[in-house]
């Protein structure tokens, strides 16, 4: 029959019409192929107590996207009075629910969980829950949130602590054997490895200590024979330079049957701190980092409420000894219980040579707050008189640079913000206290 057909139409018209039928067989193959794989991956229908589809079949493809809402007086388990379900790999990307429109769906408080989270996602109306901060926040204020009418009382509060370290100290030809992280909490240790070829020269690890990192090692590269010539991490050292059998001490000049060393000879009345030897030490604090062999200054900082007095940055003279050090003055200790105008909590520290407002101790029902002055001056400690005073907490005011609640005196001031602008420059707000009444106003650029 096909034979004949060819002969009325002509082979060239034959050939063509016997390629298209092909063409369209072939696509039709390939739809059906489709659409079984569809139907492979594709999802039942859905139970919705108290709630409606925008469609109702008994199976939907994959990646078909439902809408569905709930009847009067229900919501949703989601934020907003409508939904979406969608169907991926036979399965739904959640089960709808319906609940009642005065429960509390889980609540978003960043850096905290609930300490027992409900299995369902929500929690009935005038229900209390219980947060944890994570490992590098505590929290403020209550630690309990209530469900009331659909939404939650004030969520506790979870600021980052004021002893974490950043990240650890980069080390040169050394890797880190743990996950990265941003922050690390006080007393975390962190090991080191050297590549291949180097080895460490003291300790292998660094720790966090008050929000620093002790000394990073140093790798230096593994010595492969007596006839091996000296790196320039030796030569750095002190090392000597050979050749031709002779050698030269690192501070000689070179006779001219001697070849000279690759080190130039130090144009400055300082040397780079690895030249040093040992690394100084300061009470009560630690140089920030030592990873650069060729590092021309050591810079101090000191532990918590300690002043640093005397020069931040120690340096290597060329005589290989070190320059002045700074020493890490004590604080002064405010006592809550000897402190007869001041109400405190616990016993509160003031750094040498500065001062710092608190909250005194009331004298009458009706009387507005009021705060005094304590400066730390050689150790003592002087307090103001007591002016009226406001209190500047960090749950109302968390844009403010604020780590813990603070207290400010009558009239108006500057404070820092937390954030900078999108070039990194500090931002400000003005602060004002009014008889009891503190305003903040929004963050801006000092001039």
């Amino acid at each position: 029959m096909g034979y004949l057909f060819c002969r009325e139409m002509g082979e060239p018209k034959c050939l063509f019409f016997v390629l298209l039928i092909w063409c369209l067989g072939t696509v039709h193959g390939q739809g059906y192929s489709i659409s079984a794989q569809d139907s492979q991956q594709s999802c039942q229908k859905l139970k919705l107590d108290q709630g409606y589809f925008d469609s109702d079949k008994e199976t939907y493809q994959h990646g078909t996207e439902l809408y569905y809402a709930c009847d009067k007086g229900r919501k949703p388990v989601v934020e907003g009075w409508w939904a979406m379900v969608k169907c991926e790999n036979r399965k739904w990307s959640h089960i709808p629910q319906c609940i009642d429109e005065n429960s509390c769906i889980a609540p978003e408080n960043p850096n905290a969980k609930v300490k027992k989270p409900d299995v369902n996602g929500w929690y009935p109306n005038r229900q209390s829950v219980w947060f944890d901060c994570d490992s590098t926040h505590v929290i403020k204020g209550s630690i309990t949130a209530k469900c009331e009418n659909g939404t939650w009382t004030k969520l506790p509060l979870c600021v980052e602590r004021d002893d974490l370290c950043g990240e650890p100290p980069l080390v040169t030809n050394a890797v880190i054997t743990r996950k990265y992280q941003e922050k690390f909490q006080d007393g975390s240790k962190i090991n080191y490895k050297c590549q291949d070829s180097y080895t460490f020269e003291e300790t292998d690890s660094s720790v966090c200590i008050s929000g620093d990192w002790t000394t990073a090692p140093t790798c230096k590269r593994a010595s492969t024979g007596e006839g091996d010539r000296s790196t320039s991490s030796d030569r750095g050292n002190g090392g000597t330079s050979s050749g031709g059998g002779h050698s030269t001490s690192s501070g000689d000049e070179a006779s001219p049957n001697v070849r000279t060393s690759a080190r130039p000879q130090p144009s400055s009345p300082f040397l780079p701190v690895d030249r040093c030897g040992e690394k100084p030490t300061v009470d009560n604090g630690d140089f920030i980092s030592d990873s650069d062999s060729n590092r021309m200054a050591l810079t101090f900082k000191c532990i918590n409420y300690y002043k640093l007095v005397g020069p931040e940055q120690v340096m290597c003279r060329s005589d290989q000894t070190w320059s002045e050090l700074p020493i890490c003055k004590a604080p002064c200790t405010v006592d809550k219980r000897t402190s007869d105008l001041l109400d405190l909590k616990k016993d509160m520290f003031v750094k040498e040579g500065e001062s710092q407002t608190f909250l005194c101790k009331e004298t009458g029902y009706r009387d507005p707050p009021s705060a005094a002055d304590v400066r730390c001056q050689n150790g003592q400690v002087t307090v103001g008189r007591c002016t009226l005073g406001c209190k500047l907490d960090t749950w109302n005011h968390h844009w403010l640079d604020l780590t813990e609640d603070m207290f400010v005196k009558e009239g108006r001031q500057t404070w820092a913000c937390k954030k900078k602008d999108y070039r990194g420059r500090r931002l400000v707000a003005n602060v004002e206290c009014q008889r009891g009444y503190v305003t903040a106003s929004s963050c801006y650029l000092e001039n």
